[in-house]
C-alpha cells in the first residue's frame, strides 16, 4: 500500500473552491456551475481511463490521467488528484503499454472514490 492508497482525509478540500470564488469576484453561480461540470464529467473521466486501460493505448491513459487529475486540482477534490497523481507517476514507470493492466488496481480505487467525491462536491451547490 501506498500513501495515497487510503484517502483518510476530507475528499474534498472546500477552501479551494472558497478561495476561486473569491478570486472570481464572489458569484456563487459560476462556482456552483464549475462544480456541476467537473461532477457531471467525472465518470466519463474514469471511464475514459477505463477504456485506455482495456486497448493498451499508453497515450490515451496518460491523457486521460491528466485531465483527471488537473480537474480534480481545479474543484479541490483531495483524494481524487492524489489518486490520479500516483497513477500518473506509475504510468511514467512502466518498461511498455504491455503492463498498463497492471495499473487496474489503482483505476479501481479511483472508481472507489467518485462516489464520495461527487457527494461531497454537490454538497457545495447552492
Amino acid at each position: 500500500m501506498s500513501e495515497y492508497d487510503e484517502c483518510t482525509d476530507a475528499l474534498v478540500d472546500h477552501t479551494v473552491l472558497a478561495e476561486l470564488q473569491a478570486e472570481l469576484g464572489g458569484d456563487p453561480a459560476i462556482i456552483d456551475a464549475f462544480v456541476r461540470n467537473y461532477v457531471s464529467l467525472l465518470p466519463w473521466r474514469v471511464s475514459r481511463l477505463h477504456r485506455a486501460l482495456d486497448n493498451l493505448d499508453i497515450d490515451d491513459v496518460m491523457d486521460a490521467v491528466l485531465s483527471l487529475k488537473t480537474s480534480s486540482h481545479m474543484v479541490g477534490a483531495v483524494c481524487m488528484e492524489r489518486l490520479a497523481t500516483e497513477l500518473e507517476i506509475s504510468i511514467r514507470l512502466l518498461p511498455n503499454a504491455d503492463h498498463l493492466l497492471e495499473l487496474r488496481p489503482q483505476v479501481n480505487e479511483i472508481d472507489q472514490c467518485v462516489f464520495g467525491t461527487t457527494r461531497e462536491l454537490e454538497s457545495q451547490i447552492r
